[in-house]
């Protein structure tokens, strides 16, 4: 900011000049004073619409509200701090604007806004604080990438002009330490979709674009960069655009000829098997395949990332691959990693991206890749059955379902065994904490967890109420369940990790949002003091000796945090677990505490401490 006396430059944050001590206008103030010329008002395209805009902000703001963004998941810095002022003067004056929802750590705005996408499939926007920002999320940009998650990202990059050329932008010293080469490319492979914003006039139709390809099956993040100029350009009003008027891409029923193949080899399949991994995000999937199943007594093995099939039913299997003739995969990207099916086997591969395109290097033999919306395809595929089966073959299918009747009651017998054993086990059997969880969960409740977390699908759950962690990385299901119930505030959310995830999770940063915003949930911690992968690997390898000996010093988490402690402090209810019987009141008096508005930690120790 230059001062008016002197001409002496000065940090845009000063209120005087520190040459000569004289005030210094405000930047807006002195943008006000500059207004740009009626005669310069841009043109209108055919599509576009103006609207009331002083500020490029506005533009940005009205555009997020044009494409149906609810929340803006914001984490603020020296770029970006004109939306809290934006958002404020919107809902002042009445006008349409997503509420601005603070995250104390970007990991846990970029996560929030995934489970908000995920139980609404609107993709969000979330603003973070130039490339330093954009890095911040860190694992969390691999499960957006890998559970298909729509959403648009908005970050700034520092000014272009660093003598307020412009009348109203300029750099300040943390600014030139902040510029990075190609900020655009600072997410690599894990953006869909990504565009550097240079001009406020096409800054709307760009934001149309982002969320277009963030809402377009299959689903990512669109990420976006604007410098500093684009969103303080002042305005005699900005163009914006109907979403409407740019629709997003779904998937269809797929190739009636590849269904109907796909139809004809399951009907004769002598031994096949449906993996399903991914449909439960088409909630109304659900019931198709179950039709699907009990018509030609298909076993299906799920591995719950979503709520695929009811885990009591008669087909709900787990069988070897090595004989199988016929497999069906349903939005299944790695379906097997050791034991092949038969060289002879038929595989037919259902989903957005058959393919797998986004995973580089992909081993699964398809034969029959069909490029579909599967709530879409089933119903068509189920149909097309009918024209293939045969007296013969419904003889087929009812001792194979005979078969899978008894192969399920031994499995629940086996379960069940499991279950009355850890009602007395000590420390913590976890197929009993998982047990008690089910229990307390109802069809009002949505059931999230990361790696070694105690996973339960409870088929009190409906559909769509179950989001497993799909990829690699760790400790996004608690801040992805308080986005759902940010979306969902009547549902009940409960989330779970191991202790490691726990920690990845930011739970300081997950705490102060769910309490900022009266978005409780339960966390429930599987707290084994280590992690229990790390050292899994190490003893596969076989290096039993020098690191059991120093206590397996790379995976350990001993001794462990006081996670109830960390609750607590953030004013959450906290409860350390130890014993079975401890279980189910723990989870009573968790519950009560969420349902009283207060967010809940359970720390569950599955190890002798």
């Amino acid at each position: 900011m230059l001062c008016p006396r002197c001409s002496q430059s000065n940090p845009d944050a000063n209120k005087f000049c520190g040459n000569c001590g004289a005030p210094l206008p405000s930047m807006r103030r002195v943008a006000a004073a500059n207004p740009p010329d009626a005669s310069s008002a841009p043109v209108v395209p055919g599509f576009a619409r103006m609207i009331e805009a002083v500020e490029g902000t506005e533009v940005l703001l009205a555009a997020s509200a044009a494409n149906g963004v609810e929340k803006i998941f914001f984490n603020g810095g020296t770029d970006n701090f004109h939306f809290m002022e934006h958002v404020a003067k919107f809902k002042s004056l009445g006008r349409p604007t997503p509420d601005l929802v603070m995250t104390t750590h970007e990991h846990t705005g970029l996560c929030a806004a995934m489970g908000y996408f995920q139980w609404t499939r609107k993709p969000q926007l979330l603003v973070v604080h130039v490339a330093l920002g954009s890095m911040q999320p860190g694992g969390a940009w691999e499960e957006a990438w890998k559970t298909r998650a729509g959403v648009v990202v908005l970050a700034g990059t520092p000014g272009q002009t660093t003598k307020n050329e412009l009348g109203y932008a300029t750099r300040n010293g943390i600014q030139f330490t902040q510029e990075i080469y190609h900020q655009e490319t600072v997410l690599g492979s894990y953006a869909k979709w990504s565009y550097k914003i240079e001009r406020i006039e096409n800054a709307a139709l760009i934001m149309n674009r982002a969320f277009q390809m963030a809402a377009s099956e299959p689903c990512g993040v669109s990420y976006l960069t604007y410098p500093m100029e684009v969103a303080l350009a002042p305005l005699n009003g900005g163009l914006v655009y109907d979403a409407a008027d740019f629709a997003t891409a779904t998937a269809g029923e797929g190739d009636s000829a590849a269904l109907r193949e796909a139809a004809r080899l399951l009907v004769q399949a002598r031994n096949p098997v449906v993996l399903v991994k991914g449909m439960g995000r088409h909630p109304e999937a659900v019931r198709h395949l179950v039709a699907l199943a009990e018509k030609l007594a298909l076993p299906v093995a799920s591995n719950d990332k979503y709520m695929n099939f009811p885990r009591t039913h008669w087909a709900n299997s787990s069988p070897p691959l090595n004989t199988r003739d016929v497999i069906l995969l349903i939005d299944n990207d790695v379906p097997w990693t050791t034991t092949d099916p038969p060289r002879t086997s038929r595989i037919i591969s259902m989903d957005a991206d058959p393919l797998q395109s986004r995973c580089p290097m992909n081993g699964t033999p398809i034969h029959i890749p069909i490029t579909c919306n599967s709530a879409k395809a089933l119903p068509v595929l189920n149909q097309m059955c009918d024209e293939f089966i045969t007296a013969e073959r419904r003889t087929a299918f009812a001792e194979r379902r005979k078969g899978l009747e008894a192969a399920k009651k031994a499995a629940d017998e086996a379960m069940k065994s499991n279950i009355e054993k850890g009602k007395t086990e000590f420390p913590l059997n976890r197929a009993w904490v998982s047990e008690c969880i089910r229990q307390v969960a109802d069809e009002n409740t949505v059931l999230l967890w990361d790696i070694g977390g105690i996973g339960s699908q409870s088929d009190r759950t409906q559909p769509g109420h179950v989001f497993q962690l799909w990829g690699a990385n760790l400790g996004t299901s608690w801040a992805r369940g308080i986005g759902i119930k940010l979306a969902a505030p009547d549902k009940t959310v409960i989330a779970s990790g191991g202790d490691g995830c726990a920690l990845y999770s930011e739970p300081i940063a997950c705490l102060q949002l769910a309490r900022q915003y009266n978005a409780p949930i339960l966390y429930c911690v599987s707290n084994n003091n280590r992690h229990n992968a790390v050292q899994g690997g190490l003893m596969r390898y076989g290096a039993e000796g020098y690191s059991a000996m120093s206590g397996y010093n790379g995976s350990a988490i001993n001794p462990s945090p006081d996670f109830a402690g960390i609750a607590r402090a953030v004013g959450a209810y906290g409860e350390k677990v130890t014993r079975a019987e401890q279980v189910e009141p723990a989870l009573q008096r968790a519950l009560a505490a969420v349902n009283g508005g207060q967010a809940a930690v359970l720390d569950f120790v599955t190890v002798k401490e």
